[in-house]
C-alpha cells in the first residue's frame, strides 16, 4: 500500500482494488470501488506521501459474525414464540414480544466488547 496522506497522527494509505480483493480480509471496510483506502493511527517514523508501507489488517471469523448477527436472533425468536404458545398467550402477544426480544438482543449486541484488532502500519519498504 501507498501513503497517499500523512495528517496530525494518522496515516491515509491506498491500494488499487485487484480480483482478488474478493478474498481480503479487509474487503469490509474498503471505502472505494476502486481503490482501497485505510486510515491509520501512526506516531512512528517520518512517512511521506508516495511511500511504500506494509500494512497488517487482522482477520475476523465470518462464521462466528453470522452467528451473533443471524443466527443468535432467530433462536431467540423462536424460543420466545414458543415459549408464548406455551403459556398460551394471545398471537399478537407472542408475536410482540418476539420481536422486542431480538430488538433487545441487538440493542445489548450494540454495546458489547470491542475486542477488534484496527489495521496497523508493519514497516516502510525502502
Amino acid at each position: 500500500m501507498y501513503v497517499r496522506e500523512v495528517k496530525d497522527g494518522k496515516v491515509v494509505v491506498a491500494k488499487a482494488r485487484t480480483s482478488a480483493c474478493g478474498s481480503c480480509p479487509a474487503k469490509n471496510i474498503c471505502l472505494s470501488d476502486n481503490e482501497i483506502k485505510l486510515e491509520i493511527d501512526w506516531c512512528g517514523e517520518d512517512l511521506k506521501p508516495g511511500d511504500e508501507v506494509v500494512v497488517d489488517i487482522p482477520e475476523y471469523d465470518p462464521l462466528k459474525v453470522s452467528t451473533l448477527v443471524y443466527f443468535l436472533p432467530l433462536v431467540i425468536f423462536a424460543v420466545t414464540v414458543i415459549t408464548g404458545y406455551l403459556f398460551r398467550l394471545k398471537d399478537w402477544v407472542t408475536f410482540v414480544l418476539a420481536l422486542g426480544s431480538v430488538f433487545a438482543y441487538y440493542s445489548l449486541f450494540r454495546f458489547r466488547r470491542k475486542d477488534r484488532k484496527p489495521p496497523r502500519i508493519l514497516r516502510k519498504v525502502s
